[in-house]
């Protein structure tokens, strides 16, 4: 059993990736392996490496990342505010959520858009001082909400943007009401899509239009085109039930994620989760690997994290401890946001937070905090290597790079 510890999801991702690839390399179908998380919204970032790697894999029990309504909603928002003559868009949205624009008033404006030749946008606009009160005031109300967005958004970089439109256009607090939290989830999964978006610069058009074409590039992926006896496997735990695989990567081994946030407050609920894992673990037939992050964007924010207890309650003798091996030296660790991303500067007297510094034994880290006063002080510094330590600050000697 491997147990891998990851820089962040990306990372994660790679390992888990790559492993499969090898495994191919040795004449092993890729549907004997498979991907299992805790929550829907984790499939994004494997779906990305899967297709970097040109693995087919397939989501069981349910769809794609970009495929998923929820995603496509946000999708036509931003697509409608990137261009609001992209018609396709506007049919998706213009009562999504539900705004009070009925299908008499969206039959009008299609029948406006076709006698001028003009896009449903700008029709809707024609026909909305000849609607009654009621149907004019939505109607106008969702174009200045489109309007708005666009001017909102105009000098946000992509990430920003998505995370803005969610929230304006209503669909986060819609999305808020569903039980099992997954299309929530998903839509800050989307602001982590964007926040890991490169986008070429060589290519002919802005970095959101590239992101629109992956996304739509992705969703259209002919699934029925190919042998479902060569697809990687992912899935969540709880569709797992009852599956065996002989390859079995458990991915996001991190407290508050798995066991999840909410289980952590109630015994019988931790225990559900630690049954849960339990379940997890046993679909494996011949090689279990395990992997958890050092970091992770999730939710929308990143989120310095810790591996979670069930790894602890596994025996050492049954485990074999993988760390990701990296050079560090003062040049990459300054310029490589993987170090250092969210740490917002903050002072007192010589300690700074997000200040770079070097430690003689453990390397090149940032503080992250600091405490006291005088030979009592102390220091909290997340180190690159060494994991995130407290130190004495009059006995530290660090070296600011």
């Amino acid at each position: 059993m491997i147990c891998y510890e990851a820089r962040n999801e990306i990372d994660e991702a790679d390992f888990v990736v790559r492993s499969i690839q090898n495994h191919i390399n040795t004449g092993i179908s890729p549907s004997e392996c498979a991907i299992l998380y805790r929550t829907n919204a984790q499939s994004r970032i494997f779906e990305e490496r899967l297709n970097k790697y040109k693995i087919s894999y397939i989501i069981y029990g349910g769809v794609r990342f970009f495929e998923r309504a929820e995603i496509k909603n946000a999708i036509s928002y931003l697509r409608l505010i990137e261009n609001n003559a992209d018609n396709v868009a506007f049919e998706r949205v213009v009562n999504f959520p539900r705004r009070g624009i009925g299908n008499t008033t969206i039959e009008k404006i299609r029948a406006n858009a076709g006698q001028h030749y003009t896009s449903l946008f700008q029709a809707a606009n024609n026909i909305a001082p000849t609607l009654s009160t009621r149907a004019a005031n939505a109607l106008s109300s969702f174009l200045r909400l489109i309007e708005q967005m666009a001017d909102d958004t105009k000098h946000l970089n992509l990430s920003e943007k998505v995370a803005h439109l969610i929230k304006a256009s209503g669909l986060i607090q819609h999305y808020k009401n569903d039980k099992t939290l997954n299309k929530k989830e998903n839509l800050e999964e989307l602001i982590s899509a964007a926040k890991h978006y490169n986008h070429k610069k060589d290519v002919d058009m802005t970095e959101t239009m590239g992101f629109i074409t992956l996304a739509s590039l992705d969703s259209n992926f002919d699934t029925s085109a190919v042998d479902n006896n060569q697809n990687v496997q992912l899935m969540t735990i709880h569709s797992a039930k009852g599956l065996e695989f002989p390859y079995v990567f458990l991915v996001g081994m991190e407290e508050d994620l798995f066991p999840s946030r909410q289980s952590k407050d109630e015994s019988h609920l931790l225990d559900e989760e630690r049954r849960l894992c339990y379940v997890g673990m046993t679909r494996a037939m011949r090689k279990l690997s395990l992997s958890f992050a050092s970091k992770r964007f999730l939710h929308g924010r990143l989120l310095y994290t810790y591996p979670s207890r069930f790894l602890r309650e596994i025996p050492q003798k049954y485990t074999h401890a993988i760390q990701q091996k990296f050079a560090v030296t003062a040049q990459n660790y300054n310029n490589n946001d993987i170090y250092n991303l969210g740490i917002k500067p903050q002072k007192k007297g010589q300690l700074s937070i997000g200040t770079s510094v070097k430690h003689a034994k453990f390397g090149f880290g940032t503080v992250l905090n600091f405490e006291g006063s005088g030979e009592s002080a102390r220091v909290q510094i997340k180190f690159a290597r060494a994991g995130t330590k407290w130190l004495i600050s009059a006995y530290a000697n660090l070296e600011f790079i």
